[in-house]
């Protein structure tokens, strides 16, 4: 799963019983975890999950990751509905699970199996209650998926079992084997808030497609407040966390914010009157203001969507409208990488209950830089709420400093992107070349790029179509207005291509850099703008124009480029692969069976492919990565035909990267379904192409952009004031990339392995995750290690 560049939501304070599940090929090797749990030792041992509370985009993923994993152990696995209420409930609330109850589950938003707030669970006896129809089911092991409240819960619930369990032998409810035998319940919690505001994990479930749905939202709108030049006020969920509001103002270019954690001075109404005006003098047609539902003054006052629109029409005259989003944000189906965030973290819930003991605490499973880390419960539900007690005692800078660094700088940069006055500019002039393939999210870094080096004094020149402009002199100056709504615009503005500069182009390159008096340069791309870098640092000895700063930022849907876990483009590219392998799988709704063949791009990199198996619950994939051959594909076949003749199931899908096998194309595959699967299915094919690449950039890549913006921008500026006459430096020419969690800057001459494809310097990350794609897509998977 891609690194997500998300603000970790804890408490400035460490967590010291963290059990860190490491990235490695053992973290989901089934072999292993057959090894770790066999099968035998499970048989005996039953498993219940439920959805709490609030619910949350992705809820659904986790439900099923849960149900097919627990099921590949041996463990009987029950859903238990509307939450809380049906363990109260109990009878048909509490149901056996199977492996086909949670297919094609992946796409829906909200919780198949209900969710409900239950009063009755807030007593001893509704809880005694449910640990009698608990016990009557055989369950003593529960997986609590939902917000603080619910984890609050089902820990007091655990706290009290013994308690409940000795009353109900007093009652001659249970006898003494009973009672023995469920003398303890293990308790495993997962996250599901689209407010993102647990301690303990960089991600809560949902959070991510409230992004989505706030985004989209946002979109659809600024067309028409362009075209009338109107204010639009957007009210956005997040009543004690300003999660949401922060990182959707930072990503829709917002030209004010109002959050909980800092609290307006009272004269913000002034303050605001500036910000718009100020905007409408730099060019701007529109403006858009962020209002979270908690947002407060200093005093603790409200401050509400309708005042702030009072202030724009009273004192501006404008015309301003008021957007409340409300359950919209929860709504729609999940993201990507909410499904894979909840696919992973169901897996480890699993594993986690299978260890516990009467004597382990409970644990709640986080994401940690990408890590999947199982916290304790109590610590992670008390450092939350010592957040919320900050902000209820008005103490606004406590609370902004316990919700993380990470959360600190996304309004630190929001106010840098936004609110900076522009200023005299010195005569260091930063170059942009775009080089490579179109790819989503790159005029977002130019924007970033932009803003960040003129609030360093820098001027910013970019070359129209990257190297082929350059040498026709087709340069252009880019100001802080110049990008005024690039953040939300696909393509590529400036116009990109794929040439990498010959040693003729070389020389010309160096003549036309001397003749614009360029400094620094930062080149987007892909592996050509890789070569090119690697090429201009080669070049320096021969031209000294070479010897500045140079910058690489890895710009590719592929994710192929050396250096870095991500590339920016290629989270945009997964959703909306993961979105038309959706409308295909629903295209079938109503007909007879059908398995759909689906070729995805890519290249010689299977990320693309890999991802979207988990995310849409593919049948089958098959990539470059991975050696195949005619017996892995007719088991897919037999495998099909088993699936289709539980009468349950109609749809099929098979995903392929386009490079996969220059034998098996995705031809021969739609022919030999077609001919040993016609008794039970038809075969379709799709070749999804660069549609794939379209569309508007993802919250994701929006903040990735950002970020990487201004991180390069600052490099440059750093290595100016630090090596002025010294670009020589193998140091002063490199590649930016996210390494786990951390941005890092890898010197261009340790990736010079880019011109020799069949090298590589190790294995891509996301191929850890393909044992557990194999997991969750074959039911019998764990036959293969009998």
């Amino acid at each position: 799963m891609p690194r997500f560049l998300t603000p970790k939501v804890v408490c400035v304070k460490s967590f010291e019983t963290v059990d860190r599940v490491e990235l490695n090929q053992a973290s989901y090797d089934f072999k292993s975890i057959l090894k770790r749990f066999p099968r035998e030792k499970n048989s005996n041992i039953t498993f219940a999950v439920l959805t709490s509370g609030g619910d949350s985009q992705g809820m659904n993923a986790a439900v099923r990751s849960v149900v097919r994993v627990s099921i590949q152990l041996g463990v009987t696995i029950y859903f238990v509905k509307e939450g809380y209420h049906g363990l109260i409930e109990g009878n048909d609330y509490i149901t056996k699970a199977n492996w086909y109850d949670v297919s094609f589950t992946l796409s829906l938003g909200g919780t198949i199996i209900g969710t409900k707030r239950c009063k009755s669970f807030m007593t001893k006896e509704g809880r005694r209650k449910a640990t009698k129809n608990m016990i009557s089911f055989g369950i003593s092991n529960l997986v609590v998926i939902g917000g603080d409240g619910s984890l609050t819960g089902a820990n007091i619930f655990r706290e009290e079992w013994p308690i409940h369990i000795d009353e109900l032998l007093k009652c001659q409810e249970i006898d003494e084997e009973t009672a023995k035998k469920f003398g303890h319940l293990n308790l495993v919690g997962i996250v599901g808030s689209i407010d993102n505001d647990f301690s303990g994990t960089d991600m809560t479930i949902g959070a991510d497609t409230a992004l989505h749905r706030i985004l989209e939202a946002i979109d659809s709108i600024v067309s028409t407040a362009f075209s009338h030049q109107r204010t639009f006020i957007m009210e956005v969920m997040g009543r004690n966390c300003g999660y949401l509001a922060v990182k959707s103002a930072l990503m829709c270019e917002a030209d004010y914010l109002f959050i909980r954690e800092w609290p307006q001075k009272l004269e913000w109404p002034d303050k605001l009157c500036k910000n718009v005006q100020r905007a409408r003098k730099y060019g701007k047609r529109l403006n858009i203001i962020i209002v979270s539902e908690g947002a407060v003054d200093l005093n603790g006052n409200a401050i509400t969507s309708e005042m702030v629109k009072n202030v724009l029409v009273e004192r501006l005259n404008q015309d301003a409208r008021i957007t409340v989003l409300g359950h919209v944000q929860r709504g729609g189906s999940p993201s990507a990488f909410d499904r894979i965030l909840a696919s992973r973290m169901g897996a480890h819930a699993v594993f986690c209950l299978l260890e516990a003991t009467a004597e382990s605490e409970p644990k709640v499973v986080c994401l940690n830089a990408n890590t999947i880390v199982h916290q304790s419960l109590m610590e992670c539900v008390k450092s939350t709420s010592e957040i919320g007690k900050a902000v209820e005692e008005k103490d606004f800078d406590k609370a902004l400093q316990l919700r993380g660094p990470s959360f600190n700088q996304n309004l630190v940069t929001y106010k840098q992107m936004i609110h900076k006055e522009i200023i005299d500019l010195d005569g260091k002039i930063t170059l942009i070349l775009n080089i490579g393939g179109s790819s989503n999210g790159i005029n977002a870094l130019m924007y970033s790029i932009v803003r960040a080096s003129i609030a360093l004094k820098t001027r910013v020149f970019a070359a129209k179509f990257s190297i082929d402009g350059l040498l026709r002199g087709e340069v252009v100056e880019l100001h802080w207005s110049s990008v005024i709504g690039w953040l939300n615009q696909g393509g590529v503005k400036l116009g990109i291509t794929r040439t990498i500069p010959d040693e003729d182009m070389m020389k010309k390159m160096a003549i036309q850099m001397k003749h614009f008096n360029i400094s620094s340069c930062i080149i987007a791309g892909g592996t050509e703008a890789l070569k090119t870098g690697i090429k201009m640092y080669d070049y320096r000895k021969k031209h000294k124009e070479f010897c500045i700063p140079i910058v690489v930022v890895p710009v590719t849907y592929s994710n192929n480029v050396p250096g870095t876990d991500f590339s920016l483009g290629a989270d945009t590219a997964l959703n909306q692969i993961v979105k038309l392998c959706d409308i295909i799988r629903q295209s079938a709704e109503g007909h007879t069976p059908r398995v759909f063949v689906v070729e995805v791009l890519g290249g010689l990199c299977g990320y693309l492919t890999s991802m979207t198996a988990m995310a849409c619950g593919a049948d089958a994939s098959y990539i470059p990565e991975e050696k195949f051959n005619i017996t892995d594909l007719m088991d897919c076949i037999y495998r099909m035909v088993e699936k289709f003749e539980t009468k349950k199931i109609t749809r099929g899908l098979v995903l392929r990267s386009e490079r996969a096998n220059e034998n098996y194309t995705t031809n021969f595959l739609r022919k030999l379904l077609t001919e040993e699967g016609q008794k039970s299915f038809a075969t379709r094919t799709s070749i999804l192409g660069s549609i794939a690449t379209g569309g508007v950039p993802s919250p994701f890549d929006r903040s990735f952009a950002l970020k990487e913006g201004q991180l390069a921008a600052d490099w440059v500026n750093n290595m100016q004031n630090e090596h002025p006459d010294k670009m020589i430096l193998s140091c002063s020419a490199v590649s930016l990339g996210l390494k786990w969690s951390d941005f890092k800057f890898t010197e261009l001459d340790d990736l010079r392995f880019i011109n020799n494809e069949t090298q590589s310097n190790n294995q891509p990350w996301w191929l850890n995750f393909r044992p557990l794609l194999k997991v969750l897509e074959e039911p019998n998977y764990w036959k293969q290690f009998k």
